[in-house]
């Protein structure tokens, strides 16, 4: 029977392993895609991801913005298809200080879709990881658990995510001028076409009821986990 030299065979053998650790290596660093999923019986799923956001550290939050849409077809309001996502991160977790589980709440979310000249605002919370420290370049959140429903839509749009989830990994860029441009320019958007005040990112606008935001956050202080936020 043939067989290779030892030595040969040594050398195969660890080019073998070393192939395989990179491939271990490769899926392990794969990163979860930024993403909105439904829960329903029939699954839709929009893709998030479209390259760095912005973000600003704010006094009371960060607050991460990303979006496919032009800020100037914003600002003008000519949109015709497209989507706008916003993440405030409310506390840090910490452990041994703060609840370190998906169940906790620490991100409210909004995300604005516009499909054929309409628009649907859908918003809710979820537990974050940040990825860096804010007030760094760059900035991430590794969203690992959410809940999101409809809060409000023109005539003519359909809902087909609720009730739905986001996750994956929203990354930014340090820029707190871009962000509360874009801010103000998707709020008068919807202001416009909901043809009532709504806000992106101002203080009030949170999708979290008041209550459940505090207790978020004295729960962060305790160390005692909070229930999802329906």
């Amino acid at each position: 029977m043939f067989s290779l030299p030892e030595s040969i065979a040594s050398r195969v053998a660890w080019g073998v392993a070393c192939l395989a650790l990179l491939t271990l290596l490769s899926c392990s660093s794969h990163e979860p895609e930024l993403a909105v999923i439904s829960l329903g019986d029939t699954p839709v799923r929009l893709d998030c991801d479209s390259g760095v956001g912005v973000y600003s550290v704010d006094p009371a939050q960060v607050s991460l913005v990303s979006t496919d849409i032009p800020v100037d077809l914003l600002q003008a309001g000519t949109i015709v298809s497209g989507r706008l996502l916003h993440v405030e991160l409310l506390w840090m977790p910490q452990p041994g200080k703060s609840p370190i589980v998906p169940e906790a709440t620490n991100a409210c979310i909004r995300l604005l879709v516009f499909s054929e000249g309409e628009v649907g605002v859908y918003g809710g919370g979820g537990f974050a990881w940040p990825i860096g420290r804010p007030g760094e370049p760059e900035f991430a959140l590794d969203i690992v658990g959410s809940n999101l429903t409809m809060l409000a839509s023109t005539s003519g749009f359909h809902d087909l995510l609720s009730p739905a989830m986001l996750t994956g990994i929203l990354r930014a860029n340090l820029d707190s001028v871009q962000t509360r441009k874009t801010r103000r320019a998707a709020s008068q958007v919807l202001t416009n076409s909901l043809r009532e005040v709504r806000w992106v990112g101002a203080p009030g606008s949170s999708t979290i009821p008041q209550q459940a935001l505090v207790q978020s956050i004295a729960s962060a202080l305790s160390g005692e986990p909070v229930d999802d936020i329906e």
